[in-house]
């Protein structure tokens, strides 16, 4: 895989060595790709390289977990069983972070300088490590939060958009509809720390009237989150309406409309926009 991780909506290649090292340069035409309503094929092609032939597969996926390419054929070879790992765009990332061990001791002549500005290194670690305790946690974990924050709406606008390009490209919008439905939900059970994935359009109102009010109240501020062009509106409510529309829509028997669609991506861009004014002005620089 190029890049060795992907995630829902990169664009990356899957590259397979062949058995066969003389196969030709041959590429597969659009008509002829795969269909897979979680994958959206670029390019399929056999490339003859110093090290021998290998197929190359450039997608992009809408889903994450691990899923299977079609079967299909080029240049006389079928090829089924491809598998490529997708991980969710919200999924929590962790790495340790190992201090590394300490020098060994300089026993040339001349390396006073060096010795002294290690000494000195260690007396300030030892000063910053006591703040760390004593205050820095602290600071860390509100600089943590904010840019955990922003790195979530700027995920979500990705997501927006490539779900907008989607919708363009006549994919299934029942299915645009289902990840829409669940990344936003999985959006906010990040932002809120509460797992919306199970709730009601209802209960996830409920749910972020009261974070809003929690949070206007930590900052005291009364500003809505949400602006329409008919007055302020709340979190709770936008979004109560949101859910609903969106579950009415993938439910209901007949045709979905790609307007409506269109509509949806149109609300959650805004409320997307507005959460970014809000971190701004909140903690200062730039929004994600």
């Amino acid at each position: 895989m190029v890049p060795p991780k992907v995630y829902v909506g990169d664009r990356a290649s899957l590259i397979v060595p062949l058995t066969v090292s003389s196969l030709s340069n041959v590429e597969l035409p659009h008509s002829s790709f795969p269909v897979s309503p979680d994958i959206d094929f670029h390019r399929i092609a056999t490339e003859r390289r110093p090290g021998g032939s290998s197929l190359v597969v450039e997608f992009s996926a809408y889903t994450h977990g691990l899923l299977e390419i079609p079967s299909f054929e080029i240049a006389g070879e079928v090829f089924k069983g491809l598998k490529i790992d997708i991980l969710s765009i919200l999924g929590n990332d962790s790495t340790d972070t190992i201090l590394s061990g300490p020098s060994s001791p300089l026993a040339i002549p001349g390396t006073g300088v060096l010795i002294y500005g290690t000494l000195s290194a260690v007396i300030l670690s030892i000063i910053l490590t006591l703040w760390v305790f004593l205050r820095g946690r602290v600071l860390m974990k509100d600089w943590l939060n904010i840019w955990r924050r922003k790195r979530l709406i700027a995920t979500m606008k990705r997501i927006e958009k490539n779900l907008r390009k989607a919708v363009e490209k006549n994919a299934d919008l029942r299915e645009i509809l289902t990840m829409l439905s669940t990344e936003f939900r999985s959006f906010l059970s990040f932002l809120t720390g509460e797992n919306c994935r199970a709730m009601t359009d209802r209960e996830i109102g409920r749910l972020m009237s009261a974070h809003s009010a929690a949070q206007n109240a930590s900052q005291n501020t009364r500003q809505p989150v949400f602006q329409t062009e008919n007055g302020g509106t709340s979190d709770g409510v936008f979004l109560e309406d949101f859910f609903s529309r969106c579950d009415g829509f993938r439910f209901r028997g007949n045709v979905i409309n790609g307007g409506e669609t269109l509509a949806l991506l149109d609300d959650l861009r805004s409320y997307l926009q507005v959460l970014g004014t809000r971190e701004r002005k909140l903690h200062g620089g730039e929004a994600a």
